[in-house]
């Protein structure tokens, strides 16, 4: 499913610019990036949570187009639990934009776990070079899994275990919908 993200990017320049500030919103800094001369910009911002009290970018949430499959995964009582808009410009070479695999719903205790599901549209085209969406097929049927930062090199002895994992490709505008 593809959607313009237009009003959402307008949004999210007008909030990394301080020309907005909704109540409740928290804006998270690269913290290499907020050290650079770029004080104010979208390369500092890399996470906006909580933006509900935003009308623009709630507005997203409120989409027919996002709404209607939503409710396969939920049911018709549909309700908007954490918002967050997460931007991921290309790593500066320190390796601040790696993020370890995980599991959403240990930040969500929220059961029945079935009926969680997570909205992820694009806003600028996404593959592995630019900090993409990657998934392990068929997890999301097993148990929660330990979370912690991994040793990003490791020197791998000679057995090893192989896992499949997915390097997801999103056009710009693309939905995904995980759950």
């Amino acid at each position: 499913m593809t959607l313009s993200t237009q009003f959402s990017r307008h949004e999210f320049e007008r909030i990394c610019r301080e020309e907005v500030k909704p109540p409740g919103m928290s804006l998270m800094r690269d913290v290499n990036m907020a050290k650079s001369e770029y004080t104010v910009s979208e390369k500092v911002i890399s996470k906006i949570q909580n933006f509900q009290e935003d009308e623009e970018l709630f507005r997203y949430c409120t989409l027919p187009q996002i709404l209607k499959y939503v409710e396969c995964f939920t049911g018709p009582n549909i309700m908007a639990i954490h918002t967050m808009l997460i931007n991921k410009p290309p790593d500066t070479g320190k390796k601040t934009s790696r993020h370890p695999l995980h599991q959403d719903l240990h930040y969500f205790p929220i059961r029945p776990s079935n009926c969680i599901v997570a909205a992820w549209t694009a806003m600028e085209h996404i593959d592995r070079n630019n900090g993409g969406l990657v998934v392990l097929p068929g997890t999301h049927k097993s148990s929660l899994k330990p979370h912690d930062y991994p040793q990003w090199e490791v020197d791998l002895p000679g057995h090893c275990i192989l896992i499949r994992i997915c390097h997801c490709l999103i056009r710009k505008e693309m939905t995904c919908f995980l759950s």
